[in-house]
């Protein structure tokens, strides 16, 4: 029997919010002469100078990566600071790190439902926000925008040039937009107060993505680290997926993907979207299809 389809909205605002080099801003608050310097979080075993599991971006400058041990980031980057995993009853003790995370929920929990999908990830629903703002306050209106907000990447949107802000505004603030724009807008404004706050009071950085749902939302996410948020209109979804390697999207980074790419020579979402459902499910049974 087919497995029932969720129902579809575009209406929904979800952001998902992504701290930067979390686990080395954690390491930086403890000791803040590490700020501004390369450094690395290693694992406990110290095996060739333990594994790194945070760089950041100071020391990716140098070519540091997260594949790395110890050592070879040293050799890399001598000047590098390595700070080990705190240890407890000999295994990685992530306490530290997950109450820090805790302190950013709290914080972007004051404005929307929050899942928290790891240690440094979050998943925010800001529908409700985004639809009161609309209605009481909407972005058409306002005198004033924050520097914040202004930087914010529009995907779709041309942003070359000097008056790239300019332009971003421009479309936050259309009168004309529709109402699923405006209220990916609302989203904009909202996600951009709630970092200032996550900055102000626990002194971290985070990135985001604004979408109409998570897959999107996690996807931009990304796109513009650190510091920094991405919006994606419906309109610029398909030039997004299009050329999207098949094994960025979720679930389908491991043999399944690997699947896809040998069966049916399938390397991105736009290959993928040539094959119907009921090819798929052909292939790989009615749920996975």
């Amino acid at each position: 029997m087919p497995v029932s389809k969720p129902e579809l909205s575009d209406s929904r605002v979800i952001a998902h919010v992504d701290m930067d080099c979390f686990y080395v801003q954690v390491e930086q608050r403890k000791q803040q002469s590490l700020r501004g310097q390369p450094t690395a979080v290693v694992q406990y075993n110290s095996w060739q100078g333990g594994g790194l599991i945070a760089v950041s971006y100071e020391a990716r400058k140098f070519g540091v990566k997260r594949s790395m041990r110890g050592d070879e980031a040293k050799q890399v980057c001598p000047e590098i600071h390595l700070v080990q995993v705190p240890v407890a009853r000999g295994k990685a003790d992530l306490s530290s790190y997950r109450n820090a995370g805790s302190e950013v929920v709290a914080i972007l929990s004051r404005r929307g439902r929050c899942e928290r999908a790891s240690i440094d990830e979050v998943y925010l629903d800001l529908t409700i926000a985004a639809e009161a703002m609309l209605v009481d306050n909407p972005p058409e209106c306002l005198e004033t925008i924050s520097e914040e907000v202004v930087k914010s990447h529009v995907l779709g949107l041309e942003e070359d040039g000097s008056n790239a802000r300019e332009k971003v505004g421009h479309w936050l603030t259309r009168s004309d937009a529709s109402r699923r724009d405006k209220l990916l807008a609302c989203g904009a404004f909202i996600v951009a107060e709630l970092r200032l706050q996550v900055l102000e009071e626990t002194e971290f950085t985070c990135s985001a993505g604004i979408a109409h749902n998570k897959m999107l939302a996690k996807l931009a996410s990304g796109m513009n680290k650190p510091a920094q948020q991405t919006v994606v209109p419906i309109s610029s979804i398909c030039k997004l997926l299009g050329t999207l390697p098949i094994k960025k999207m979720k679930q389908l980074g491991g043999k399944l993907g690997t699947s896809l790419q040998i069966d049916l020579g399938v390397n991105t979402v736009g290959d993928l979207l040539q094959f119907s459902e009921e090819k798929l499910q052909e292939y790989y049974g009615v749920n996975t299809g």
